[in-house]
């Protein structure tokens, strides 16, 4: 089975890819962060953060209304 490249290897192939990270973040850090939890705990913290931010959409969307 072949595993695919993370997000950061991929932006790490991009030439002068160091410009396109924002001021005091580096390859270094961001592969510190990525090393913390599995693809699969990233994807379910992301679904979980996704989730909520719908229902604080929908919650003030409802005030508006």
């Amino acid at each position: 089975m072949t595993m695919s490249p993370t997000s950061v290897e991929k932006l790490r192939l991009l030439s002068e890819a160091e410009n396109y990270l924002h001021p005091g973040i580096t390859f270094e850090s961001l592969e510190a962060v990525a090393s913390q939890m599995s693809d699969n705990e990233f994807a379910e913290r992301m679904v979980k953060a996704r989730s909520n931010l719908l229902q604080q959409i929908t919650r003030f969307a409802n005030r508006a209304a």
